[in-house]
Order: structure tokens, then sequence, then C-alpha cells
């Protein structure tokens, strides 16, 4: 009887394991172990959940063998079993416990499920398919629906889009006649776009009927006799994409209609690429007119004080030199002298702004020098306000200059540096050539800027507020001079200051 029992076990279609309450393997009939490829005796004596992946084996302990425990039987539980290659098998459960004196045994019947799973997943699949079916053709009718609707909503969008196109049409047309600067739009390829009326008036006034490219060929600089050449020109570098502010221009200089022009430029970018150029134009004859005559208005004052205050600083001189005056007449001569000196100065500085450029009268001279001579000349004052000067010098670094005006930079910018520290401090100059161009820098420890005085600190007669405030000798025409006769020869003047913190000046200058 025991070997018949023992035939039919390990002869049954589906997998048997004997098991310990506690899931210990008793026994394995050979179906099951065909399948999954492990010997018998390796898994006799093992645990059924070392043949479950992690997921099974806390399904199995949490539902087969609670049910095992008070039902004495469990159905159809879907698992995976690992085989000795690591593969899965579907397989279903099945488990019933019979009592007994060694404790109860529990016979678990193990279904391949393989073919089924496969069965399952192509039924699964098609009706899947139907499904995706059903749901594309109610989606292809929804979107022909909403399509329908959307190109009645695009019907109406476009024809109030029409209506307020118009609007907005009529409306900017009547904003750029009403503007009292002459606008033109340029395309990508350069070609006008856009007018306004007032350009109109411009053009007309200044070249008739004109092409822009007749116009091309009447356009002169500020001195009306140069004329600037076509890629120079503000129309060709817009076209280019370039941004400008108020450069001035002439237009048909010679005869009746001559005009200054100003002019700004500004790139239409779309999607970061320039596709085309906004140019607002000004008739500025009036007030380049204006600016000229104040100009010569300061430099014919100028001119006139000049002449007497030179006589003056003469006799006064001469006053001094008599052994013979008092003490409180010899201080008396000494304070007109040094009022009127400075008054000189002042002249001086208006006369320079007035005159704008003036023709260079370079030649070789040892630049170190004239900065050697420049920090003796403010020695004094340097003492006077307690300020230590340190240089930096080479002992010659000859250039190509104007010596008498590369003295007045030096003059101008160790005098500020000087004077903008009242309380003491260090200013510190220094001389070196850096490959193509000369570098000098004058940095002091003083009073320094805002930004805001940073932004106006070239603009003639601007002083900061500190400087009034503390009594700062001074009109601020200094540095206007200084930036003036640094571009005169071909240099660049730049600058950093934070306040409290002083301020530091360099020149830049072509070897060439």
């Amino acid at each position: 009887m025991d070997n018949s029992y023992e035939a039919h076990f390990h002869a049954a279609a589906s997998g048997y394991l004997v098991l310990a309450t506690d899931g210990t393997i008793l026994d394995v009939n050979r179906t099951l172990v065909s399948w999954t490829g492990h010997s018998r005796d390796g898994l006799i004596g093992g645990n059924i959940v070392d043949l479950l992946p992690v997921g099974d084996r806390f399904l199995f302990a949490s539902h087969a063998a609670p049910q095992l425990a008070v039902s004495g039987c469990f159905n159809e539980m879907a698992v995976e079993l690992l085989s000795a290659d690591g593969k899965r098998i579907p397989a279903l459960l099945s488990g019933v416990r019979s009592e007994g004196d060694d404790g109860g045994l529990d016979r678990i019947s193990v279904f391949n499920a393989s073919e089924r799973r496969s069965y399952e997943q192509e039924l699964l699949a098609a009706l899947r398919k139907a499904e995706a079916a059903e749901a594309s053709r109610a989606a292809v009718e929804a979107e022909l629906r909403e399509n329908q609707r959307e190109l009645e909503e695009k019907d109406r969008i476009l024809e109030a889009s029409l209506a307020e196109s118009r609007k907005r049409e009529a409306l900017l047309a009547t904003v750029l006649d009403t503007a009292d600067v002459g606008l033109l739009v340029l395309g990508e390829q350069g070609e006008v776009v856009l007018t306004n009326a007032h350009l109109v008036t411009i053009w007309r006034a200044a070249v008739g009927n004109a092409s822009v490219a007749e116009m091309q060929q009447l356009v002169y600089r500020p001195d009306r006799e140069t004329k600037v050449p076509i890629p120079e020109q503000p129309f060709h570098r817009a076209a280019d994409g370039e941004s400008f502010s108020n450069e001035v221009i002439w237009l048909a200089p010679g005869s009746d209609k001559q005009m200054a022009v100003g002019i700004s430029a500004r790139p239409i970018r779309t999607d970061g690429i320039v596709s085309g150029s906004v140019l607002a134009l000004n008739d500025v004859t009036r007030l380049v007119q204006a600016v000229a005559a104040q100009e010569e208005f300061v430099a014919s004052v100028s001119h006139e004080l000049r002449t007497p205050l030179t006589s003056i600083l003469g006799y006064l001189d001469l006053a001094l030199e008599d052994e013979t005056l008092s003490p409180h007449v010899s201080t008396v001569l000494g304070v007109a002298l040094r009022n009127s000196e400075r008054l000189l100065s002042l002249v001086s500085d208006l006369l320079s702004v007035a005159s704008g450029s003036k023709k260079m009268e370079r030649r070789p001279v040892n630049l170190a020098e004239i900065v050697r001579a420049g920090l003796v000349s403010v020695t004094p004052k340097a003492r006077a306000n307690a300020v230590a000067l340190e240089e930096d010098l080479p002992a010659c670094l000859t250039v190509e200059v104007d010596p008498q005006r590369l003295a007045q930079v030096v003059d101008n910018l160790l005098s500020n540096a000087v004077k903008y520290s009242p309380d003491g401090g260090t200013v510190s100059v220094r001389l070196r050539q850096e490959r193509e161009s000369i570098r000098l820098t004058v940095s002091d420890t003083g009073i320094g800027m805002s930004p805001a005085e940073r932004e106006q600190v070239f603009t003639k007669f601007f002083r900061s507020r500190r400087a009034v405030a503390s009594a700062v000798p001074g009109v601020g025409l200094g540095l206007v001079i200084t930036k003036n006769i640094v571009e005169d020869h071909g240099g660049e003047l730049t600058f950093i200051s934070e306040p409290g913190r002083g301020s530091t000046f360099s020149v830049t200058l072509p070897v060439r």
C-alpha cells in the first residue's frame, strides 16, 4: 500500500509538498522537482518560503499559514515558484492540514499555471486591444467634434482679431503721427518698413525728395566738412543691429537746408535674432547752435577775464618782492595773489572746456619725468592735508605725446586725489607699460563717490554733495578736461570708486 501511494505521489500531474506546520518541507514529489529543477534532497529539510519570491513569501505567511491554522485549508493562492536557475514559474497553491500525534502535517498541492497565465495574458491583451480600438474610435469622434468647435471658435476669434488689428493699426498710426520725433522702422534687410509724419517733415526739410541711398551721400560729421563713410552712418549701423543714442550728424551742409539731426537706434529682436531696427530722429539744429553759442560766450568771457588777471598777478608778484612792505600788507597781498591764481585757474579751465579738442603737439617725452614733476607740485598741498604720497615709477618711459597737455592730466588727477582726501590718507601713483599701451594709475583713500555720483563724474560743473559740504575747492571741470585730453591722445580714462574707500583713476594711452 505504501509503495502504491508513493508511486501515485510521485507520478501525479501536479506537484505535491508535505510540510510541517512551520513550513519545513518533509517531502516533495518528482513532478514539482522536475518543474523547478531543484534536487529532491536539496528541497527536503528546507522551508517552502525558500521557493517563493519576497512578495509571495509575505503573501504565504499572511494568508496561507493563518488559513491552515484556523480553517485547516486554503484554496488557489496564485504565486510564483523560483526555479533552480532563478526563473519564476506561475503556480496555484492549495493546502490542507491534517492533525496527528506529531503535531500535524500540511499537504500542499501545486498546479503549474504557466499555460493558464499565458492564456490569461493573451485574453487580457485581446481585451485591451478591443478597449483601445473602442477608445480610439470614441476619441476620433470626439476629436472631430472638438475640431469643428475649434474651427468655429477660430473663425469667431479671427473676425475679432481682424477688427482689433484694424483698431490697433489706426491707434499706432495716430500715435506715430502725433509724436514730435521722427520714427523710422527698418526691416531685416535694411529696407524702410514704417515712417511717421514727423520724419517725413524732417526728411523733406533736410534733403527734399532724396531717397535713403541718395541721402547717404549728404551725411557729414559735426564739423560739417567731413563726410561720414556709409558703413559708419547711423542708418547702416542700425540695419546691422547696432544700438546707440543721441548721435549727431549734419545733413546737406553748404545748402540753405543744412540740418543737425540727433539719431538713436534700437534693434528689434525676435527669439534673440535681429529682425530689424527702430530709429528716432530729431532736428537738433537749434540746440547745437545754442550750445555752440554758449561755448563761444564762455570762451569770449574767459578770454576777456584772463588778460586783466594776468596783469593783476604780475603786479602782485612785483609788489610782494618789495622788502619794505609791512607784514600786514604782505599778508593782504598774499591773499589777493592766491585768490587771483585760483580765479586764473578757473578761467583757464573754462577756456579749455569751451575750446574743445586742440591740435596735438606731440613729441617723444619721458612720461615718468612728467609724473614726478606733478608729484613735486602737489607735495605742499599733500602736506597741508596730511596726505602721504607713494610712487611706483620707472626711471624712464618714453612715449610720443603732447607734454604740456599730459602734464595737465597728471596735475588734475593728483590734485583731485589730494583734494578729496581732506583728513589724511594715502595717494598712490603707478606708471607701467602693458603690451601695446601705457597705464597711469592714481589711487586715493579719500571720500569716494556713490553710484549716482559716479554716473555724473564726467559732466561739466558737477560736484559731489560731500565735496560741496566739505568745502573742497573746485568747479567740476578738471575731470572733463582730463578726459578730453586723454581721448585726444587716442587713450581712455576709467575709474572705480566707493564711498568712504577712495577712488582709483586709470589713464590708458597707446604706445604709438
